[in-house]
């Protein structure tokens, strides 16, 4: 099993494709091409209402980590209006979309969480929970190649591998995991939301 742990200073920013906005890269498989990436794991702030980049053959999710609401007009879909509380939302990034947010506070925007993965080659999931007593069974890929990456949006996290290693994980911070079955998640600062995702070959 190869845990890594992440933090703030491991992230990079960088501007939105279409310049509209900033994405901050969580983790990311890079390869030669236009998007540059097979897979890749970001948030982003939202500020005001307007279009999403494109991105052709590109699946994605979206959640919102915190600050608002945030209502999405997709191509050929009714509409749909995200919450901290709601599903990620999936869609394919050929698709074209536009976001309004609702601002908790004037003045700062929404973040969201996104997860993107190259329809040919890569699949994922990505689930956000609240941690506030019981711990969480969070079942990890098994397949070769296969990438778990939690990130911790508020509170602290404390995760127990089946391998009986402890990690940590506060606030901003993430862990990547890469082999192993299971994973036990507690809130060791209450209350803890986190959002978790998998990435596996096709």
């Amino acid at each position: 099993m190869k845990l890594q742990a992440l933090g703030p200073a491991d992230f990079l920013k960088m501007p939105w494709k279409n310049g509209l906005g900033v994405t901050t890269e969580l983790a990311v498989a890079r390869r030669a091409g236009e998007d540059g990436f097979d897979w890749r794991i970001s948030t982003a702030t939202v500020a005001n209402p307007g279009p999403f980049s494109v991105f052709a053959g590109i699946d994605r999710s979206l959640a919102i980590v915190r600050g608002g609401t945030l209502t999405l007009n997709v191509e050929g879909r009714p509409d749909v209006t995200l919450t901290t509380r709601t599903q990620p939302y999936a869609f394919g990034g050929e698709l074209t979309v536009s976001s309004t947010p609702v601002l908790e506070t004037v003045g700062v925007p929404i973040d969201d969480f996104n997860v993107m993965t190259r329809r040919a080659e890569w699949q994922h999931t990505l689930a956000q929970h609240r941690l506030d007593g019981d711990a969480l069974t969070w079942t990890l890929p098994t397949d070769a190649g296969a990438v778990a990456f939690l990130y911790c949006a508020q509170g602290q996290v404390l995760a127990t591998l089946n391998d009986g290693q402890v990690v940590s994980i506060p606030a901003g911070h993430a862990l990547r995991i890469e082999g192993g079955a299971s994973c036990e998640l507690r809130a060791d600062e209450i209350p803890a939301d986190v959002f978790l995702t998998t990435l596996s070959r096709r």
